[in-house]
């Protein structure tokens, strides 16, 4: 494990545009790779953060090509962990959010070959724990950069009635529109591929512009939401009309701000003081998901280390727990009985079931085991 590495740089370090410029370093990983510098790599881009997970030889070092002065460096276990955060969104600007699995598996998806066998099962691993975390632990209705972002227009004297136009219909610029549509803003979309955006619009039941138009447009919306990822600024603030709020949501930065700033743009950098004031109550919902983080970073490694019997019966077991508080409540609701005595039964079932499995198991599975199963009460949150 010590040879696995996270060179982690985030929206609490650095800018989005430092962040962006460190990604050149990238160029330098094939190479590394082809002199044996390192084993495996998997870079990763999100809003948030930009990051390098490495496999390195015995005895190796980071190479100084990737390197950046403000890097966070984390190694073996802690780089699991922090790995698992990131899925579960408790790394996240917007503490909580989904989205973030996407972007890191597209980007896990797209490290090609430079991704070896262990880093592949570093990956799989630690998604497949998200997933079962989230289904398990997850609070539900989660905050996110495109809900903080909406829910600033509210400040607007016009608001609802203040027309927006959110420019891209990707993951993003989806769930932007939609938030909008939910709050009741009469939102336009418009999108480069005008498959994607009339889509989007027609689900929305609003209009769709065409690409090559809304620039002459813009000065029609009082709000304006970019949420690209082009290489290049779309926007500047130079074009922007009085009273025009402008919300940038791209990776790269996609409108071109002045040297002072504006109050009439809102930028990724701009949002992280806000977003901690909106999420702080909710990640106080989110303390048992982070204290199961930190046992199911121990069951990947464990995996990573071939001890794959007790990871899966961890698995079983975070299952098992979903299954009989489901079917209690269910039939609570149904029938009128007891949910505590219907869970007991349920969990007399289990037992019945799993008990030799969980008998030799390591001590986290069997603590698992004693609480889930009424043996043992549940340490309360701090």
């Amino acid at each position: 494990m010590k040879s696995l590495l996270c060179l982690s740089l985030d929206y609490t370090a650095v800018s989005t545009a430092e962040r962006d410029e460190a990604k050149n370093s990238w160029s330098f990983l094939p190479a590394l790779r082809e002199k044996g510098r390192i084993l495996e790599a998997v870079p990763v881009s999100t809003c948030n953060r930009t990051e390098i997970y490495l496999r390195l030889p015995p005895g190796g070092t980071v190479p100084e090509e990737i390197l950046h002065p403000r890097v966070r460096t984390l190694s073996g276990e802690e780089a699991v962990l922090h790995l698992l955060r990131v899925l579960l969104g408790l790394e996240s600007m917007a503490c909580g959010e989904s989205s973030i699995v996407g972007q890191v598996r597209e980007s896990y998806g797209g490290a090609g070959d430079l991704c070896g066998p262990w880093l592949h099962r570093l990956f799989q691993g630690c998604l497949r724990m998200a997933k079962l975390l989230r289904t398990c632990y997850h609070p539900g209705r989660e905050p996110s950069v495109p809900r903080l972002m909406a829910e600033k227009l509210r400040e607007h004297p016009s608001f609802p009635s203040i027309p927006a136009l959110v420019v891209g219909a990707g993951e993003i610029g989806e769930e932007t529109a939609r938030i909008l549509a939910g709050l009741s803003v009469p939102v336009s979309v418009t999108n480069r591929s005008g498959e994607r955006g009339r889509s989007l619009a027609e689900t929305l039941g609003a209009p769709f512009l065409p690409w090559e138009d809304w620039r002459e447009r813009a000065a029609d919306f009082g709000a304006l939401f970019f949420c690209t990822g082009a290489p290049a600024p779309l926007f500047s603030l130079a074009e922007r009309r009085e009273g025009q709020r402008i919300f940038d949501l791209g990776s790269p930065p996609q409108v071109e701000r002045n040297a002072g700033g504006s109050p009439f743009l809102l930028a990724m950098d701009d949002l992280a003081v806000e977003a901690a004031k909106i999420t702080a109550e909710y990640r106080t919902k989110l303390r048992r998901l982070e204290s199961e983080a930190a046992e199911a970073a121990r069951s990947v490694c464990a995996e990573l280390t071939s001890l794959s019997a007790e990871t899966y019966k961890r698995l079983v077991l975070l299952r098992a727990e979903r299954i009989v508080e489901e079917r209690a409540d269910l039939t609570a609701r149904k029938t009128g009985a007891d949910r505590e005595s219907l869970r007991r039964m349920g969990w007399s079932v289990v037992k019945a079931l799993l008990s030799p499995a969980f008998a030799e198991s390591d001590p986290h599975a069997r603590r698992l085991w004693k609480i889930l199963s009424g043996d043992m009460e549940e340490p309360a949150d701090d």
